[in-house]
């Protein structure tokens, strides 16, 4: 039936029902009307609570984003290590002003946040940076030191460092209490906070935002009028929000105005859950509806919004109706129209029942239309039920689509940026965003003018047309195009590799343009320490080749050098000369033994060994070396691990170290031993790529001397190279320490900042089980004999050197220049006592292979071998094999007369 016929039947029974008009008028009126105004105070309320929650969650997540900035990780770790990170080798000061300037542009940007801070769990709590806008005339200032507070005791710390990691403690809204100015007006505050915790996983503090909530409240109250009140209450019940300022916050000054004291009859109404809608009485006896919607603000406390409307505002259409009623009975006419008033608004009732349905429908709520039948409204309330259900379906959808493209995004390990065709950013997820900073996008000139660009060699500053977002948004599109940028006054360069290309609507258009940003900084460095580790192990070889040579020529001039000075003994002017020669020599084994200990090829003899002996026994000696200007402190862990170690190499290691340390401090200054127990795990092998992971004794050795340029910190280890003016060192100290540490199984770092000392750490294995110390052979008396010996030695001048002391010994010599030669010696049938073998020889076979071979023909063989590059045939580990005889070159005659003895008196069946 349509909407005007009724119209009209209902003019005709208008004299039938005259009687009842008013009755029945006033009564549905008030009957409809009231839920409806219970229901949109309900809604109006949800919908204020839900704009503040929306508001507070993304304080949230920026709480989470900036706790995680790598700048607090390196500020933790610097401050545990005593001031310097030692993963990025920068200082705490200069990470502290990295964050306060981040906390500065965080101030600058979003008005609403009064105060950024970072608060240590140490010295109770005390904050270690605070930015706020207490400065002249409401300026942005970095707190100084002398103001900062001890908060340990306040209830948002303890419950910020309680919770996990990952979550966010939000505080109730109170008055500023630590601002420290008794002028400042009391500002209603909201703060965040999240724990940040050190290296191991323990907790270190807490980073925290204070938010204003002033603006917030002001846009509420801007809401009211004369008719309705909003009120925002805690959880307690205290008024936050009051039409009345004087009421708001009464129990931050010990007076309590409380919601359930002004609507008494609404907590008895809405019932236990809190939340709902009535008409009560109120204080002052009149009649108001009200609701009250609650909910849990960004996950954090439980706020209440409370509207308000006195009965009389509402009803007053039912009330004019009541009033037009009473005129009903001076005529017809004017009945007619009251009536039909009436009976317009009672048919029109599903219209604005639909109408409310779809409002609700906008604000997300579920849309209920009434069933109106088979008429026009019923036509349109079934079209909008059917129109509510496909477009839930799409939006659920939609928003699963949504929730998986996010939620793929984000965990991505590579940066996503993508921008409009204006270079507008459109998206950019969490690694994007720790990456660039989020003065996003990274084409703009704003950007461009706090962050520097270079091409791949770190120098030459890149134009800003050949910027990956620049290029992507000419259309072109490109793959791992790599840059080098440094971010605002970080020193630190980011290496990083670009793919790009455009974004194109429906109709081909470019809408945009997306980049996608791989960080490749430790890729970069993990690549320079294998390059390092492999020009190291190169220049090794090479030094300990020759190394071998200059050791068969030093035993030549050894022996020259006796004769000669034997023969000159009575003449004192070439005795001096000879002496000359003599200290030559000397000079020139000490140099191959120091190239032999960086080439890692020296024999060692390790003992078992107490670190903090060592180090105290060192200090002791070092004291008359280093003078009055140095002083000496030593730090020592209580329960050492022990070390499997050569002590005379470690001891002279630590010399080599502590003089470098003096030379660094001609004026004088501290140096430090220091021992302890280290554990380095994968992650740091991952940096270190000769580090094998496990337990480790360290000793480090630091000053406070003039530093190492950062430019030349990776060279300070390669032989011959030094800064020290010319005569003042041969470049060989470090690079001795350097092989001695590497051959024992250990590990060397170095950490230097120019102007404030080095620390160098050495870290040897932990020794699993006891070694015996190596049995001390009395040496015997320096004799000759009449053996038959088999000296094998393919340098001619060292076999005619070694040929002439045998024969001048009383021995008889056979020879051969390689292994091959000997070995048909012997299977032809030679008879001899001992084998004298080099164990460097040509023809592919070196000494340990002859002698293994000739044992095999003739068990319980002596043999003693000689070599000045041992080449791992005999020495395994760093420490020579068992049952082995070994003289090294170079050698005198009187070391090669006491080891031939020890070897032919000894035990040939020794292992070799």
């Amino acid at each position: 039936m349509r909407l005007s016929t009724r119209l009209i039947l209902a003019m005709t029974a208008l004299v039938l029902g005259m009687a009842a008009v008013g009755l029945l008028g006033y009564r549905n009126v008030e009957s409809a009307v009231l839920p409806v105004s219970l229901d949109r105070l309900m809604t109006q309320a949800r919908a204020r609570l839900g704009v503040l929650d929306i508001l507070l969650r993304d304080v949230r997540g920026d709480v989470l984003t900036l706790r995680a900035s790598p700048s607090h990780d390196g500020l933790v770790r610097a401050r545990q290590a005593g001031g310097i990170d030692p993963v990025e080798n920068i200082s705490a000061a200069k990470l502290q002003e990295r964050i306060e300037a981040i906390y500065v542009g965080r101030l600058r940007f979003q008005p609403e946040v009064r105060q950024l801070r970072l608060i240590g769990i140490a010295d109770g709590g005390r904050e270690i940076i605070r930015v706020d806008r207490l400065g002249p005339g409401g300026t942005i200032r970095v707190v100084p030191q002398a103001e900062l507070h001890r908060i340990g005791d306040r209830g948002y710390f303890r419950g910020a460092i309680a919770l996990p990691v990952d979550q966010v403690y939000v505080s109730p809204i109170e008055f500023n209490q630590e601002d420290g100015k008794a002028d400042l007006p009391e500002i209603p505050e909201l703060r965040f906070a999240s724990r940040i915790n050190d290296s191991e996983g323990r907790p270190f503090g807490i980073f925290m935002i204070s938010i204003d909530v002033r603006p917030t409240f002001d846009s509420i109250r801007a809401a009211m009028d004369d008719r309705s009140m909003i009120y925002v209450v805690n959880t307690a019940g205290d008024f936050l929000l009051h039409p009345d300022p004087s009421r708001a916050f009464g129990f931050e000054f010990g007076r309590r105005y409380r919601w359930q004291d002004e609507l008494p009859g609404l907590e008895a109404a809405i019932g236990p859950e809190g939340r709902g809608a009535a008409l009560v009485e109120g204080a002052q006896g009149k009649r108001v509806a009200a609701a009250i919607a609650t909910a849990h603000v960004a996950g954090g406390p439980l706020l209440g919004v409370i509207e308000t409307a006195s009965y009389d505002s509402i009803m007053a259409p039912a009330l004019a109706l009541r009033r037009s009623n009473l005129w009903i009975a001076l005529g017809a006419v004017g009945v007619a129209i009251v009536l039909a008033t009436w009976m317009a608004r009672v048919l029109t009732r599903p219209l604005r029942q639909i109408t409310a349905a779809v409002e609700g429908f906008g604000r997300g709520e579920p849309i209920q239309l009434p069933d109106a039948g088979n008429g026009e409204i019923g036509i349109l309330s079934a079209a909008f039920a059917r129109m509510a259900r496909d477009v839930c379906a799409a939006n659920a959808a939609l928003r699963e689509k949504s929730e998986v493209f996010d939620k793929t995004i984000e965990s991505m390990s590579d940066g996503i940026l993508i921008v409009d065709a204006q270079g507008r950013t459109v998206f950019a997820n969490a690694v994007c965003r720790a990456l660039f900073g989020h003065n996003l996008p990274v084409g703009v000139s704003a950007y461009q003018q706090g962050h520097q660009r270079f091409q791949t060699d770190g120098v030459t500053p890149l134009a800003a047309e050949d910027a990956p977002l620049a290029r992507a948004l000419r259309g072109e599109r490109f793959e791992n195009v790599e840059f080098v940028f440094r971010r605002g006054s970080d020193s630190n360069l980011i290496h990083v590799t670009a793919s790009g290309g455009i974004l194109s609507g429906p109709s081909g258009r470019m809408d945009g343009a997306v980049v996608v940003y791989r960080n490749l900084t430790r890729f970069k460095e993990t690549e320079r320490q294998l390059q390092q580790a492999q020009k190291m192990e190169a220049v090794g070889q090479l030094t300990g080749g020759v190394a071998h040579d200059f050791n068969n020529i030093l035993t030549v001039l050894t022996g020259g050098v006796e004769i000669i000075s034997e023969g000159v003994k009575d003449q004192p002017m070439l005795a001096r000369v000879a002496q000359m020669l003599n200290d030559a020599v000397d000079r020139g084994a000490d140099l191959t033994h120091q190239l032999l200990a960086f080439a890692r090829k020296q024999p060692l003899q390790p003992r078992l060994i107490d670190i903090n002996a060592m180090v105290t026994d060192s200090a002791r000696l070092l004291r008359p070396t280093l003078g009055e200007k140095v002083d000496i402190e030593a730090r020592l862990i209580a329960e050492p691990w022990p070390v499997l170690a050569d002590p005379a190499q470690l001891y002279s290691a630590l010399l080599n170290l502590a003089v470098n340390a003096r030379d660094a401090m001609p004026s004088g200054g501290r140096l430090t031993l220091e021992t302890g127990n280290v554990m380095l795990d994968e992650a740091y092998a991952g940096q270190n790529v000769e580090v094998v992971p496990g337990p480790y004794a360290m000793i480090a050795v630091s000053d406070t001397g003039s530093g190492i340029p950062a430019a030349i910190l990776d060279r300070v280890f390669d032989p011959f190279f030094t800064t020290k003016p010319i005569g003042k060192g041969t470049g060989l100290g470090l690079s001795m320490v350097y092989g001695f540490v590497r051959q024992s199984g250990g590990h060397i770092k170095i950490y230097s900042e120019e102007g404030y000392g080095t620390t160098i750490k050495i870290f040897l294995p932990r020794a699993e089980l006891a070694s015996p110390a190596p049995a001390v052979t009395q040496a015997p008396e320096i004799t000759g004999g009449q053996e038959v010996l088999l000296v094998v030695e393919d340098d001619e001048l060292v076999r005619s050197y070694v040929i002439t002391n045998l024969v001048s010994l009383g021995y008889r010599v056979h020879t051969a220049t390689n292994a091959v030669e000997a070995l048909a010696m012997v299977q032809q049938g030679l008879a001899f006592d001992l084998l004298f073998t080099d164990i460097v020889l040509g023809a592919g076979i070196n000494g340990r292979q002859l002698a293994d071979e000739i044992r095999a023909l003739r068990p319980g063989l002596k043999v003693l071998y000689t070599s000045g590059y041992t080449e791992d045939a005999v020495v395994h580990h760093g420490r020579v094999d068992a049952g082995v005889r070994l003289l090294t070159k170079p050698y005198r005659r009187a070391d090669l007369a006491r080891m031939l003895r020890l070897a032919l008196d000894g035990d040939g069946t020794a292992a070799t």
